[in-house]
């Protein structure tokens, strides 16, 4: 079985799974070329600039408390970042919440619907689900209250799937992922009372932000991969040629590469496709940006905020000013970025520039700008493949694509799209370490996996 030290290893996909294990591996000693169908690196976690103003696809930074990813990111930020507490809300019935929820918190909600959730809490006790969707889940976790009031309509709102229809992983991993922080469990509504009665005194948890923006912390490490060897191929789409159980070479457009592996970090379904596999029911969600540049400030200083409300546009707005004052051009201006979800090619996608003044029009309306004279230029970016859509069969679709990509051991799946997980950035970080780790010792090369693990190269 060939490894990653007998050939050429091939990339594809410039995201944050791909662009550090080509990092890891170069520092390994292997030949590596990654393949970005994009124009730039950093894949969902890279960034846009206009005119002195920098916004990422939503809130992104870096939290773990995995020590060798902190060592990784400590050495490739190389000191250039900032650490700030989180400020995240949610708008909930008209009114402003921090999120996760502070006891004062509780005062504002609506004595009746406060009531009637406290109520839920007893009877769900006697209650029977059947916890086969989102749906049964959280009527499960948080009783028909909160369920009807918050969760059902901002799933809905979201993935523009039925939550009866939507895989009780969704709010499994959905609601890990808004949270952020492991003490604080709030799985359920005894755990959320207790979360929030308990952060009387508590420390919001930090965050580390490159001082420029996402793309710093991408245009660092691409420069490393560059300086040991390897190659990274901008605007090209790539193509798998495979036969008698292994991939033989990566087309990166017109050019073929032999290969000994393939790191895989693009849509699963794409690779089962290309390889003469059935193509699995795994849709993923798309996305549009509004990134609106405004003139003067902003009343709310929350770093991203939900927005379930169904005549509202946006599902979260997130403002990078308040990772990082570099991100803006000038002490009085602020970039707002606004998150519209879509499937690729439906009406939204294909007329994006249409709703334009509908999300400056909600903006005014939730009270983050006074009035349209402030907004001086929005620029509307459309992402591709943002977050997988877990149907309830997805977990059956998933295993069959696969079992039919471990027909070709020289390919492994890596990151968010590649592995049909919905994560965080750091986890796919994390992943990538991972995933070196286990073919370096696959190699025979267990003594460069542990002195990279010492130097804090390899978790």
């Amino acid at each position: 079985m060939n490894t990653v030290f007998d050939g050429h290893v091939v990339i594809v996909g410039g995201g944050v799974a791909g662009l550090i294990s080509a990092h890891l591996l170069l520092e390994a000693g292997c030949q590596v070329t990654v393949i970005e169908r994009g124009d730039t690196v950093g894949g969902l976690a890279r960034s846009f600039q206009y005119d002195g103003f920098a916004f990422d696809i939503g809130p992104h930074r870096f939290h773990t408390e995995n020590p060798n990813v902190s060592a990784y990111l400590d050495r490739v930020i190389e000191g250039d970042g900032t650490m700030f507490p989180r400020r995240s809300e949610v708008y909930f019935m008209g009114k402003y919440y921090r999120w996760p929820l502070h006891p004062k918190n509780l005062l504002q909600l609506p004595k009746t619907l406060a009531a009637k959730a406290f109520v839920d809490l007893g009877l769900n006790n006697f209650r029977e689900y059947e916890i086969d969707s989102f749906e049964q889940y959280v009527l499960r976790q948080y009783g028909p209250t909160l369920y009807e009031h918050f969760f059902k309509g901002y799933s809905q709102k979201f993935l523009g799937i039925d939550p009866a229809m939507t895989h009780p992983d969704w709010a499994k991993v959905g609601l890990n992922r808004a949270i952020i922080d492991d003490k604080m469990q709030m799985q359920n509504l005894t755990q959320l009372l207790k979360t929030t009665l308990t952060q009387f005194n508590n420390h919001e948890i930090d965050f580390l932000y490159p001082t420029n923006g996402m793309w710093q912390a991408w245009h660092n490490i691409a420069g490393r991969v560059e300086a040991l060897g390897g190659r990274i191929i901008l605007n090209t789409s790539a193509r798998l040629e495979g036969g008698n159980g292994r991939v033989d070479r990566v087309w990166a457009g017109e050019e073929a590469i032999d290969c000994s592996t393939v790191i895989w970090t693009a849509p699963i379904t794409v690779a089962t496709e290309q390889l003469g596999l059935k193509t699995p029911n795994l849709p993923y969600l798309g996305m549009l940006i509004y990134n609106v540049c405004v003139e003067g400030t902003v009343p709310r200083d929350y770093q991203w905020c939900y927005y379930g409300a169904s005549d509202l546009v946006f599902s979260r707005v997130s403002i990078p000013k308040f990772f990082s004052e570099a991100t803006v051009p000038h002490a009085n201006a602020v970039g707002v970025c606004c998150e519209v979800t879509c499937m690729e090619g439906d009406e939204r996608w294909r007329h994006a520039e249409r709703m334009t003044d509908w999300v400056v029009d909600d903006l005014v309306k939730v009270g983050m700008i006074s009035s349209r004279r402030q907004v001086h230029d929005v620029h509307v970016e459309r992402i591709k493949e943002t977050y997988p859509i877990y149907h309830k069969t997805y977990p059956g679709e998933l295993e069959i694509a696969r079992r039919g990509l471990e027909t070709f051991p020289n390919l492994h799946l890596a990151g968010r799209t590649g592995m049909f997980w919905y994560n965080n950035m750091d986890h796919s970080i994390e992943n990538a370490m991972q995933l070196c780790k286990r073919l370096l010792r696959d190699a025979g090369k267990a003594e460069i996996e542990e002195e990279h693990l010492a130097a804090g190269q390899v978790a």
